[in-house]
């Protein structure tokens, strides 16, 4: 598991379908910090590097077949030191919970033990895909949508997102990345408009008792914008408002339409 982990870092940012993603600095500024802690040199030229393969890739993409779909490109770094970059189109995450088109997406999630490569591997967009493979299988068996993933008695991370907890005192909570979960572009980019919002984000341990005591649960992630978690194992979570997934949902479509850079690579 280790070794392979250390083969390759990668990160994943939202694709408009033709020559922009969101967040781009923030993205390579995590693909710099995760490749330091997996032992990955980074190119002195990444910069040019990535907008040159994200380029390639974006000639090379298809379009989407179905409304709604939303794009996404990999940006990757190999320990050899060869970059690439692919693009895909995912479709939104569907519930027989969802009350309208219109309306937050709501899940169920599963509990499932955190995957561990180590401390300095852990919380890093690394390699090593098959814990994440296998956890979603479970949560398929188990008909979810979302697994949390478990460190002692706290969540720590999810598949394909982060967690958000809005407390019962108004303060939302994400787990500290020094607990082992990735450190999410998404979520740093709902900060500031959370703050704006009057709603102070804190880091800590997303207790089991912080957890049963919150109004709201969420999923934040690239792939899957925000989603509402209103069950976990059966269990019921939160005050089943979903107000604050409203307001983070479209907090993050603003973060995502406000930090659109265009890739012109070296033939465009």
């Amino acid at each position: 598991m280790v070794k392979q982990a250390r083969k390759s870092v990668f990160t994943t940012m939202r694709w408009d379908g033709k020559y922009s993603v969101s967040h781009y600095s923030k993205h390579i500024d995590r693909l710099s910090n995760h490749s330091s802690r997996l032992g990955i040199t980074l190119p002195a030229n990444v910069d040019s590097l990535a907008i040159d393969v994200l380029s390639k890739a974006f000639n090379d993409s298809n379009t989407a077949e179905n409304e709604g779909e939303i794009g996404l490109v990999r940006l990757s770094l190999t320990s050899e030191g060869v970059m690439s970059a692919s693009t895909r189109w995912k479709n939104p995450i569907n519930s027989p919970m969802n009350i309208s088109p219109t309306a937050i997406t709501q899940v169920s999630a599963t509990a499932l033990p955190a995957p561990h490569w180590g401390d300095s591997i852990d919380g890093c967009k690394h390699g090593d895909w098959q814990p994440y493979l296998d956890a979603k299988k479970v949560v398929d068996e188990r008909d979810c949508k979302i697994a949390l993933f478990i460190r002692g008695d706290a969540v720590i991370d999810a598949t394909s997102s982060t967690p958000l907890l809005l407390d019962d005192d108004g303060v939302a909570w994400i787990s500290d990345p020094i607990y082992g979960g990735v450190d999410s572009v998404s979520i740093a980019s709902l900060i500031p408009y959370l703050s704006d919002c009057g709603i102070p984000v804190s880091q800590g341990r997303l207790t089991k008792q912080l957890i049963s005591r919150g109004r709201a649960l969420l999923a934040v992630g690239t792939g899957i914008g925000v989603v509402h978690i209103t069950k976990l194992d059966g269990q019921d979570i939160g005050d089943g408002s979903t107000d604050f997934a409203m307001l983070c949902s479209k907090l993050f479509n603003d973060a995502i339409n406000q930090s659109w850079f265009e890739v012109k690579g070296v033939d465009d």
